[in-house]
């Protein structure tokens, strides 16, 4: 179950003040706790969003969300927190008590279209082959997909754990050790099964096939096509070498906002984690391309923009 929420946050110090972490109290007597992540804006109406400081006198957007597992209460029902205790980098403590959370109704949010496509009725032996596997997909995500953290097939090992999808942010207050992204990336692996079949797929083709495989995916990577909930799978494109026209056919044909099946918000999700444990696998062109997929954008960036801030400050030290 994931909660969000936003809040206006006013800096009433002489100082900056950074919020580097929220908790979240519930349950019975508030027994329950939950770690979660808030972003700030940088600027004092929709700025980028990241861990800016507030300035002093200065009022900030501010979002937030945590995800609970198993669920607290059901689809229908509001979350009621007992508090939230947002905690600034000098250790002190904002309570704010008893916040109720509104369920998200299926009139809330638009309903993403299904996919109509069979693959028995397509002709074209790559597009038949790559449907299959989307709607294999697609299967996948409805038995995990965001409700629980996860990207259907999709997910990455780390130290040997396996994460539902690819991990989550946190990080110890008051550490200067860099938490943003790991430092032995060798130990975290991208796994999926059908990541893998598209992949030996496409390896297997003439280099003229390669383009129809390219454009068969690129053509559905769009909210009316009825793979909006699988929208990450554009790591496909990334394995294959058409990272940045996936990129740029996302920003363009998917909806922004989409709360349901929560469509860009996953290529989003997706895309964080794997700067954080991945991040060799991104050249410094494919970081180019990500800001330029988040820049100006109406839709939560996660912790992209610290991530490649830091990705870049790791490489320049080590040249």
């Amino acid at each position: 179950m994931q909660i969000v929420g936003e809040l206006f946050a006013t800096n009433i110090a002489s100082v900056p003040i950074r919020i580097p972490q929220v908790e979240l109290r519930y349950g019975f007597l508030g027994r329950k706790r939950a770690v979660g992540m808030v972003m700030i804006s940088s600027e004092a109406r929709r700025g980028r969003v990241g861990m800016f400081d507030i300035p002093p006198g200065e009022t900030r957007d501010a979002s937030f969300h945590f995800w609970l597992f198993p669920p607290f209460v059901k689809e229908t029902q509001p979350f009621i927190a007992r508090s939230l205790i947002f905690t600034d980098q000098f250790g002190n403590r904002h309570r704010v008590r008893r916040v109720s959370f509104r369920p998200i109704t299926p009139t809330g949010s638009p309903r993403a279209q299904k996919s109509e496509e069979f693959p028995y009725a397509i002709t074209d032996p790559i597009e038949r082959e790559i449907v299959s596997v989307l709607k294999a997909e697609l299967a996948r995500y409805e038995m995990c997909g965001r409700r629980v953290g996860g990207l259907g097939s999709v997910y990455l090992t780390y130290r040997g754990q396996s994460f539902t999808g690819v991990g989550t942010d946190s990080w110890t207050a008051d550490s200067p050790i860099n938490q943003v992204i790991v430092a032995d990336p060798e130990a975290a692996s991208l796994n999926s099964d059908n990541l893998a079949a598209l992949v030996d797929f496409h390896q297997g083709l003439a280099s003229g096939d390669r383009a129809r495989f390219a454009a068969t995916l690129l053509d559905r990577l769009d909210g009316k096509r009825g793979y909006l909930a699988i929208s990450y799978f554009t790591c496909v494109l990334w394995k294959t070498g058409s990272f940045p026209e996936a990129l740029e056919k996302a920003k363009r044909d998917l909806p922004t906002g989409e709360s349901r099946v929560f469509g860009l918000s996953n290529v989003l999700m997706l895309l964080n984690g794997l700067l954080k444990y991945r991040h060799p696998d991104f050249t410094n062109r494919m970081l180019d391309d990500i800001e330029r997929l988040i820049h100006g954008l109406d839709e939560q960036a996660f912790m992209i923009p610290a991530k490649i801030a830091a990705i870049r400050a790791s490489r320049l030290s080590k040249t």
